[in-house]
C-alpha cells in the first residue's frame, strides 16, 4: 500500500499537488500598498510634467508650439521650442531669444484651466508641497483653487542670487507649489524652453555648489517619496532629472506614463521603481485606494498609536464636543490631527502615549474655554499636557503652542502657566464655524 501512494505521488505534477496558481500573486499590491502609506505619512512630492496640465488630448507645450508656428507661417511642424527656433523661417523674422517674449505674451493673455485629472489629485488634499516641470502657471492656479491664499510660489529660475529654496522640512507641510525650471513670465533662459536651457538647468541641479542648487530642497528630496506624473520627456533627459532629484536613492518613487520609452522603462524598472501605465487611472487608483485606507485607519484608530503628527488637541472633557468638530475638520483639510479618542490605544500606558505625541507634534493647540476657568482649582489631564507642550515650546525656538480660546476667555482668572499666556491667541465664539476656525490654525501653522 505505502509503494502504491509512493507511485502515486511521484507520478503527480506540481500543479496536481499544490494548484496551477500556486505562483499567482499581484506583484503590485506591496508597491501600491507602500505608496498609498507614504501619502497618509506625509512623504509624497508630486512632480506635475505638461502632459498632465489641461483636457485637451494635447501637450500644452505643443498647443503653443503648434501655434506659434501657426502665427510665424513656419512650413515645417516643430515638435520643441528648440525646433521652433532653429527654424529657417524663424531666424529669418526673428532672434532666438524673441520666443521667450512671444511664450510671456501667450500667458499674459490666457490662462488655461487645470485638468480635471489634476483637479482630482490634488483636491484631496494630502499633497500640500507640489513640484511641476512645467513653466506654465496651470499647476499654481490649481493648487491656487484648494488652498487659497495659503499658498506659497517658490522657483528655480537658474540665478543662485534668486533661487527660492526651503528652510527645513516642515515647509514641505505648507502648501507651495515650487517650479523646478523657472515660470513662465521671466526674462530668456530664465525659466526652461529649450534643450540647451535644460541641460543648463539639469547641471546646476546636479552641481555640488550648494549656492547654485537648492541645497535644503535637495536635501529633503532625497528621503521622499517621489510621484512623477506627466513627465513625458525623453530617455536621457528623464534620466538626469530623476537621478538630480533622487540621487542617491534612485527607486524611491513611482512613474505613471501614457507612452514610455522601452529602454527607459527598463532602467526604472531595474532600479526598483513603481512604473504603471496611464496616469489617469493611476490617479483614479491612489484615490479610490487613498479613501479606502482611510475608512479603515478609521475602524482601527482605537488601536493604534501615532507620533509625528501635525496638531496635537490638548481640551477638557467638558469640551469634547469642539475638540470632536475641531479634529473632523483639520483631518478634512488634509491635517494629521492627535486626539485621544482615536489615538490612545486600549490598555497602553496612557500618559506615556500622550507625551510621546506632544513631544513629536508638529503644533500643540489647546482649547481654553469657559469650562477651563470653572475647573481651575481641579487636577485635569490637560493641566500636564500644557506643562509637556511649554517645555517642548522653549526648545523649538519657533511658533509651537497655538492656544484656541473661547470669546471672553479670561487667561488670568483660569490660572494659566506663565509662559502659555505668552502666545497669542486664536479666539472663537460658539456662532463661529469650525471650518473657518480651523482655517485660522492652517493660517498660523503656515506663518512659521
Amino acid at each position: 500500500m505505502e509503494e502504491l501512494e509512493n507511485k502515486m505521488m511521484d507520478e503527480l505534477s506540481f500543479e496536481d499537488m499544490f494548484g496551477d496558481n500556486v505562483f499567482e500573486s499581484n506583484n503590485d499590491e506591496p508597491l501600491w500598498d507602500k505608496l498609498i502609506q507614504q501619502i497618509i505619512d506625509g512623504n509624497v512630492i508630486p512632480v506635475i510634467g505638461a502632459d498632465l496640465l489641461i483636457d485637451n488630448p494635447s501637450n500644452l507645450h505643443k498647443l503653443i508650439i503648434d501655434f506659434l508656428a501657426k502665427g510665424f507661417h513656419l512650413s515645417s511642424n516643430p515638435n520643441s521650442f528648440s525646433e521652433l527656433v532653429y527654424d529657417t523661417d524663424y531666424t529669418k523674422a526673428n532672434k532666438k531669444d524673441n520666443v521667450y517674449y512671444q511664450v510671456n505674451k501667450v500667458f499674459a493673455n490666457k490662462r488655461f484651466a487645470p485638468s480635471q485629472r489634476l483637479m482630482r489629485l490634488l483636491s484631496i488634499r494630502q499633497f500640500p508641497f507640489v513640484m511641476t516641470t512645467s513653466f506654465t502657471p496651470v499647476v499654481e492656479q490649481a493648487m491656487q483653487a484648494i488652498w487659497k491664499d495659503e499658498l506659497k510660489v517658490m522657483r528655480f529660475n537658474n540665478n543662485p542670487s534668486e533661487n527660492d529654496d526651503i528652510k527645513n522640512g516642515n515647509d514641505l507641510r505648507k502648501p507651495s507649489i515650487y517650479y523646478m525650471f523657472g515660470k513662465v513670465g521671466e526674462g530668456a533662459h530664465k525659466y526652461v524652453l529649450t534643450d540647451t536651457d535644460m541641460l543648463e538647468f539639469v547641471s546646476s541641479w546636479l552641481s555640488n555648489d550648494n549656492k547654485a542648487r537648492p541645497k535644503n530642497l535637495c536635501n529633503e528630496l532625497k528621503e521622499k517619496y517621489l510621484l512623477m506624473l506627466g513627465n513625458n520627456y525623453s530617455n536621457w533627459l528623464f534620466r538626469f532629472i530623476w537621478y538630480s532629484m533622487r540621487k542617491p536613492d534612485l527607486g524611491h518613487g513611482m512613474l505613471a506614463y501614457d507612452t514610455m520609452d522601452e529602454s527607459l522603462l527598463n532602467f526604472l524598472e531595474r532600479a526598483e521603481t513603481f512604473t504603471k501605465q496611464n496616469t489617469s487611472d493611476v490617479i483614479d487608483q491612489i484615490v479610490a485606494r487613498l479613501e479606502r485606507k482611510l475608512a479603515e485607519n478609521e475602524e482601527t484608530k482605537f488601536n493604534k498609536p501615532e507620533d509625528n503628527m501635525d496638531v496635537f488637541i490638548s481640551y477638557s472633557r467638558s469640551d469634547s464636543d469642539t475638540a470632536e468638530k475641531l479634529y473632523n475638520e483639520l483631518t478634512t483639510q488634509g491635517k494629521r490631527v492627535w486626539y485621544d479618542r482615536n489615538n490612545l490605544t486600549d490598555g497602553g500606558n496612557f500618559m506615556d502615549e500622550i507625551r510621546k505625541a506632544i513631544r513629536t507634534a508638529k503644533y500643540f493647540v489647546p482649547i481654553l474655554s469657559s469650562n477651563i476657568t470653572k475647573e481651575k482649582d481641579d487636577p485635569h489631564v490637560y493641566r500636564n499636557e500644557w506643562d509637556q507642550a511649554i517645555e517642548v515650546a522653549i526648545s523649538m525656538g519657533r511658533t509651537y503652542i497655538i492656544p484656541l480660546a473661547e470669546e471672553g476667555f479670561d487667561f488670568y482668572r483660569a490660572a494659566i502657566p506663565d509662559k502659555m499666556q505668552q502666545h497669542n491667541a486664536i479666539f472663537f465664539s460658539q456662532d463661529d464655524g469650525i471650518k473657518a476656525v480651523a482655517e485660522k490654525i492652517i493660517h498660523k501653522m503656515n506663518q512659521d
